[in-house]
């Protein structure tokens, strides 16, 4: 009997323990590895700026809260850094970027351009842009600000262009090897090229304006694949950026579309790449306009799912300028990026181009008078 009375009462509390533990803790080891799960995964969106390098001790945008720094273009371009194929390559200034965006402790998205006058003149003057193209470099007096080169096409001698690429992402990459001096900050992210789908009228070699790219799709398509290779051949923590597309234009979606046509594209590229860019006295009511509302965000989504593509998508030119009200821009700039965050995108880099529409837009002057604009925003996402 006695016997009998422990056991009963040996169960009873092991009954009251396991009751009170079930009240204790959540109801599922599912429902808590789900939570602990979303919570970590969960990152606040990160903000940077398209800049020159240069400006930054005067605008100082990291005090706005962003974090990353998209250089202006001239800095890492093949035929920048080496002058012919059997010149050493000149870290002189990409060092002075890297120097620089570390002192602001910001992070670099790098655009590399695979353009060298030596290497492609080979192809004629279908490569080569007008004497007037504004990316060409500018000179004032006796400074002459950075550009690119007059050929712009695919290399025509792929082992002497993957070398400088395979050397170029050694230096920047922190592995210990062959690395700059005073290296803090590695960079693991490059975009290959800048809006190879935009062009100036039927002849873009023939206008101003900005021309990054004179070859096909097609030659753009080979050139991603053959630069993911090598770069990740270099460093495989490396994240590749495909080239911002300029808009969601007919125009330039007829480029994209012949791009991700390619057999396996998806596999040579890791993050996709929109730009936003004003048309300030354009109809609220066109397409631009309308897709504006998210930065294209969902437009780009909607044209990269046609061909099956899931990708992270960073808009890394960002701006929605419409009309001369300061108030009323900031205004739309905001809900545009609150659309783009909702709607998938993880980075945005804005232009800094002026809320009122000033004919200068985009100067050091503009941005610093502005700062507190894109303070305000950023802050809402820390």
């Amino acid at each position: 009997m006695r016997h009998k009375l422990r056991l009963f009462n040996l169960v009873l509390i092991v009954l009251f323990i396991f009751s009170f533990t079930a009240c204790t803790i959540p109801k599922t080891a599912t429902e808590t590895t789900t939570a602990v799960t979303t919570k970590t995964e969960a990152t606040a969106p990160e903000f940077g700026f398209l800049r020159n390098v240069f400006d930054m001790d005067q605008e100082k945008i990291e005090e706005t809260g962003a974090t990353w720094l998209r250089p202006n273009f001239g800095y890492f371009v093949w035929g920048v850094m080496q002058k012919d194929e059997t010149a050493s390559i000149d870290f002189s200034k990409t060092d002075e970027v890297v120097y620089n965006a570390q002192k602001h402790g910001l992070h670099l998205l790098i655009t590399l351009f695979p353009f060298a006058d030596w290497d492609q003149k080979a192809y004629g003057e279908k490569c080569k842009v007008s004497a007037n193209d504004e990316m060409l470099p500018q000179k004032k007096g006796d400074f002459e600000t950075p550009g690119l080169t007059y050929y712009r096409c695919n290399p025509n001698n792929w082992m002497a262009y993957e070398k400088w690429l395979t050397v170029v992402i050694e230096r920047y990459d922190g592995d210990g090897k062959e690395d700059m001096p005073g290296l803090e900050t590695p960079i693991h992210y490059y975009e290959i090229g800048n809006e190879p789908d935009l062009t100036l009228g039927k002849d873009p070699k023939s206008e101003g304006g900005f021309v990054f790219y004179l070859d096909s799709p097609e030659h753009y398509a080979e050139l991603l694949q053959k630069s993911y290779t090598t770069i990740k051949a270099a460093d495989n923590k490396t994240q590749i950026l495909i080239a911002g597309a300029a808009g969601v234009q007919p125009e330039f979606q007829k480029f994209w579309k012949r791009v991700f046509s390619t057999q396996k594209i998806a596999d040579y590229f890791d993050i996709a790449n929109i730009h936003c860019i004003s048309v300030p006295g354009q109809d609220r009511e066109t397409l631009e306009s309308i897709s504006a509302g998210d930065l294209n965000v969902s437009s780009y989504k909607k044209l990269l799912s046609n061909y099956k593509i899931v990708k992270p998508i960073w808009v890394t030119e960002a701006e929605n300028i419409q009309g001369n009200d300061a108030e009323a821009n900031v205004k739309r700039l905001d809900t545009s990026v609150a659309n783009a965050l909702k709607n998938g995108a993880e980075k945005i880099f804005f232009t800094g181009a002026s809320f009122s529409n000033d004919p200068m837009k985009y100067t050091s002057e503009i941005l610093i008078k502005d700062k507190a604009y894109y303070r305000n925003i950023i802050g809402e996402y820390k």
